[in-house]
């Protein structure tokens, strides 16, 4: 430990190349407990090619342990050295002078970050537990560190725990870390390529040639006024769209000349929008019930759209008792004994649910009703893939964030085969297997203040999965047409599949997480305007839409203000920020504009 202390001292205050290819690379482990003790390890690793691995054999780890970090000498930098960290989420920061701070990333978003200094760059990749870790980087005293924590809450690990740290060389980029995770989710055959899997499904190629456009028919007050709900005390549901009124959106839609889209019917089922999970049916009669459900469906897609629906396995509410479906044991349960009851929303108070028994007693029974209604296409179940896994302390069915993440995954599965796709509401790469559509990636809204450690927010999710999932990057990037033009701008600089929702604005109270300009239709004048602001985006897309198949490859900064994205084809898209005219290739790009450079 006092030999690391030394050398770790004199390589951040002399620059000195602690990682050379060849060598041996000690790693430190700081465990820390409830009582403030730390207890500090060293692990010598011994690097293979171009990777290290670190495991730390789950009984290896110190009883009572409540958190672990590991800190590779190679993620350390002296404030003014020339480098860079980057996080999951895309959070992007350099080793410049800084008053001590720390950035604490939560989003597990995939289970991997990067870090590049004078001494070398690399991609680390956590393996074993990698869903009990946070990540960070901290500046004290002039110095920085970038490391994983590992949340151990005082519990023996279920799994070793692994790292791998993959060397890329002194000159590595983000984008080359993002394709160092990408190539080995390939390589193992985690994901495969859309351009592949579009060959042999219509559902997926009609996707990634088309915009999702989300519709929201019906909701109860959220949050709602009451927390608990029965059948005499459920709050009036909201009618916004009507199956009859949706059917005159289509109409529009033609009239207009828009030929293809991908519809989502939101809040079709009993009680509306997150009205009694997981009860779903019967559809509501207030929309116009069951028949006139059909005729929509058939409708829609006689006039050449695809049609999907919104369901929830993840979360239920005490108010689906109205249809007799409510038990308890369906509940994930605390380290406390208590139900995970985190919020409250149309339907209540909502508590969280475990996926195994939302597989084993709702998901196939449910998934075969839907699809029995004549939906087919990228069939969307919320939130799972934008929160970490969870645990079950249930005793009758217990389990780990990777249980948890393995019968997500089944849920997928099974809608995958009932639908032909699947889209959920972000990115978090447990669930990537099965994932076609991610609806937004991030919850950062371009141009909003950053942690005091961050420079930039960039594509890095994307350079990892562009052209394997389609995406959103934003949900400030909702309705995009109708928006501020840099976030319109972002949507094209992320190589985003354009999403347009109809009534996103539905809470009583809080923020609008997809921003304070809506698309309506409450009139006939108000459905005409918003289909001109969604023919906007098709129009726009039409010329970009290759682009959904395609990897990307790189993504840098040719000034503070102007950034360049370049495809797997060859194709670059250059976004101006700036207040003046970009000169590149031959000819300008405006101010808040940008140019698609062919191969």
């Amino acid at each position: 430990m006092k030999r690391f202390g030394i050398v770790f001292f004199l390589t951040v205050l002399f620059g000195l190349a602690f990682c050379v290819y060849g060598m041996e690379t000690e790693v430190q482990l700081l465990y820390k407990f409830k009582d403030g003790k730390t207890e500090t390890k060293t692990v010598t690793l011994v690097r293979q090619g171009n990777v290290e691995r670190l495991v730390v054999s789950k009984d290896a780890v110190p009883e009572g342990a409540q958190t672990l970090d590991v800190h590779h000498p190679l993620a350390t930098a002296k404030a003014g050295e020339d480098g860079f960290y980057v996080f999951c989420t895309g959070m992007y920061g350099t080793f410049k002078e800084r008053p001590n701070g720390i950035f604490r990333n939560t989003a597990n978003v995939m289970p991997m970050f990067g870090v590049r200094t004078p001494r070398g760059a690399m991609a680390v990749i956590l393996d074993g537990m990698r869903y009990e870790t946070e990540h960070f980087a901290e500046v004290k005293n002039g110095v920085y560190t970038v490391f994983p924590r590992y949340i151990l809450d005082a519990e023996k690990p279920y799994d070793d725990i692994s790292i791998d740290f993959h060397h890329l060389g002194e000159a590595a980029m983000y984008a080359d870390m993002a394709k160092c995770y990408r190539n080995i989710q390939l390589e193992h055959k985690v994901v495969r390529p859309l351009k592949e899997r579009v060959k042999d499904n219509p559902v997926l190629d009609y996707a990634s040639k088309s915009m999702m456009v989300r519709v929201r028919q019906g909701w109860k007050p959220v949050p709602s006024p009451v927390g608990e709900q029965t059948a005499e005390n459920e709050p009036p549901m909201k009618v916004a769209i009507t199956f009859d009124r949706f059917m005159q959106i289509v109409d529009e839609f033609k009239r207009q000349g828009i030929d293809k889209a991908e519809f989502c019917l939101v809040g079709w089922n009993i009680g509306g929008h997150d009205g009694r999970y997981p009860q779903i049916f019967p559809v509501d009669e207030r929309l116009g019930g069951e028949a006139k459900l059909r005729e929509a469906i058939a409708k829609a897609q006689k006039a050449g759209f695809q049609i999907v629906c919104h369901t929830n396995n993840s979360d239920a509410y005490s108010a689906s008792r109205i249809g007799g479906l409510w038990d308890e044991g369906y509940l994930l349960r605390r380290k406390d004994g208590n139900f995970a009851q985190y919020t409250t929303w149309g339907g209540g108070n909502m508590y969280e649910t475990c996926p195994r028994c939302m597989f084993e007693r709702f998901a196939k029974n449910d998934f075969e009703k839907v699809r029995a209604l004549g939906f087919r296409g990228l069939h969307y179940i919320d939130v799972f893939s934008t929160v970490n896994p969870r645990t079950c302390r249930e005793p009758e069915h217990p389990l780990t964030k990777e249980g948890y993440a393995e019968w997500t995954k089944k849920i997928f599965a099974e809608a995958q085969r009932e639908f032909g796709g699947l889209g959920s509401e972000g990115g978090f790469d447990y669930c990537i297997s099965n994932l076609d559509y991610g609806l937004y990636i991030s919850f950062y809204v371009p141009g909003t203040k950053l942690n005091p450690l961050i420079d930039r927010h960039v594509p890095f999710w994307h350079l990892v999965y562009n052209g394997i999932v389609l995406n959103n990057p934003y949900t400030a990037a909702s309705n995009y047409t109708t928006k501020d033009p840099m976030i319109r701008l972002k949507l094209i600089e992320f190589g985003g599949r354009p999403m347009f929702y109809f009534y996103s604005k539905f809470r009583e109270s809080g923020t609008n997480w997809m921003g304070d300009i809506d698309l309506t239709c409450a009139t006939d004048a108000e459905l005409v305007e918003s289909v001109r602001k969604v023919k906007e985006g098709y129009d726009e897309f039409e010329t970009l839409k290759h682009l959904q198949l395609e990897f990307m490859e790189s993504h840098e900064a040719l000034t503070e203000n102007v950034f360049r994205t370049t495809f797997s084809d060859g194709t670059r898209i250059v976004t101006n920020y700036g207040d003046t005219d970009f000169a590149v290739e031959g000819g300008n790009v405006k101010p808040l504009g940008y140019r698609v450079l062919k191969p």
